[in-house]
């Protein structure tokens, strides 16, 4: 199998880290230039993407707060799961305001479809949390600040919700990213350097919530664990993952 490398600088911010928790991701490999390979796995998932768009909820929100809970909620929760409850949540409550007066065990009936009613609690000091800052955070600092919002809410938020450029990779979607280039997947993907270097050298510049949505749409329903539909993907051409299960196979 091959595996893609992505050289790193001694003085880089991920470098310097032991770990990917708070990295700012806007300045590392802005002057690296992508390769051939890498940006026909841009263009054909940006394309690909807008034409398989999953229609949520969320994805049709311009208010920030909306975007930041949707990404609470989407945390080990299926997208179709969480469509029922984020509706049902600013039916009761219309904004931050209103959620952080609301009583916890109230909040907690609405999102116990989704089980982790701890989440409920931290919903309420979210909300209060933005109410006293006047608004949610645009900064991936920011963002990391906030109760309950780790790594990968808060990246998603910034390019979701600001539309910034943000390297934004989970558990989920990695599998699209380990798959192509051939990255190993022996770390967890919140701590996995080479993942997230390649991830960042990847994302566009513009477009990055159209990106976003792509990569989660493909892992979701055409790179799924076990036994992917190739047959299907955008991407199964240059796929490294592929490639090497066709080579197996013959």
């Amino acid at each position: 199998m091959i595996v893609t490398r992505v050289c790193i600088s001694r003085s880089s911010t991920i470098a310097r880290s032991a770990s990917v928790n708070r990295l700012t991701w806007d300045a590392y490999g802005a002057d690296v230039a992508r390769s051939d390979e890498e940006r026909r796995f841009v263009r054909r998932l940006l394309r690909w993407g807008r034409e398989h768009r999953r229609p949520f909820p969320w994805r049709e929100e311009a208010d920030p707060f909306r975007v930041l809970v949707a990404e609470i909620l989407l945390q080990r929760s299926r997208g179709t799961t969480v469509a029922p409850v984020y509706t049902e949540l600013w039916r009761r409550w219309s904004d931050a305001a209103a959620l952080s007066h609301a009583r916890v065990d109230s909040i907690r009936a609405v999102i116990r479809p989704l089980g982790l009613l701890r989440r409920a609690e931290t919903l309420k000091q979210l909300a209060a949390e933005v109410v006293v800052l006047g608004g949610v955070p645009t900064t991936l600092d920011g963002l990391l600040e906030l109760p309950g919002v780790g790594l990968y809410a808060a990246s998603a938020t910034r390019a979701v919700a600001f539309e910034r450029r943000q390297a934004t990779v989970d558990g989920v979607t990695a599998r699209v990213y380990r798959r192509y280039f051939g990255l190993e997947a022996e770390l967890p993907a919140s701590t996995d350097r080479d993942l997230w270097a390649v991830v960042d050298r990847v994302t566009p510049r513009t477009g990055v919530r159209d990106w976003n949505w792509a990569v989660l749409d493909l892992a979701a329903t055409v790179c799924v664990p076990g036994r992917p539909r190739c047959e299907i993907c955008p991407l199964v051409s240059d796929c490294r993952w592929s490639v090497d299960q066709q080579a197996r196979v013959s």
